[in-house]
């Protein structure tokens, strides 16, 4: 269970705005749209450095962030189809998925049709 703690300076949506955006940035930059999780974290915390996370007085990287209200960085990732995760043995690789536009289903009830 993750123990929620509301002392960021950061509210949860800007938090994962911030996120998404360099995750996905690191993954366009990479070799096959795919980074290793430790390259993923380590990239994050550096590109992100310049943006202050404060919790309780002292500033923190992303990646305490993300531990804080998600469990894990592997958690955060999981929650969006944007992002896949390769699971090999004890290495695990993150790849960022084809971002296709959303397609937009539209309902048509059986009488307003006629089967050619």
């Amino acid at each position: 269970m993750v123990q929620q703690n509301n002392k960021w300076n950061i509210t949860d949506k800007r938090g994962e705005e911030i996120a998404h955006r360099y995750i996905i940035e690191i993954l366009k930059d990479s070799k096959h749209n795919t980074v290793s999780l430790s390259d993923l974290v380590t990239l994050l915390n550096q590109r992100t450095k310049h943006i202050k996370f404060i919790n309780r007085s002292q500033i923190k990287p992303i990646s305490v962030y993300l531990r804080c209200n998600y469990g894990n960085v592997i958690n955060f990732l999981d929650k969006f189809l944007t992002y896949g995760l390769i699971i090999n043995n004890s290495d695990i690789q993150v790849k960022l998925m084809n971002q296709a536009p959303m397609i937009d289903w539209i309902l048509v009830d059986e009488d307003e049709f006629i089967l050619v």
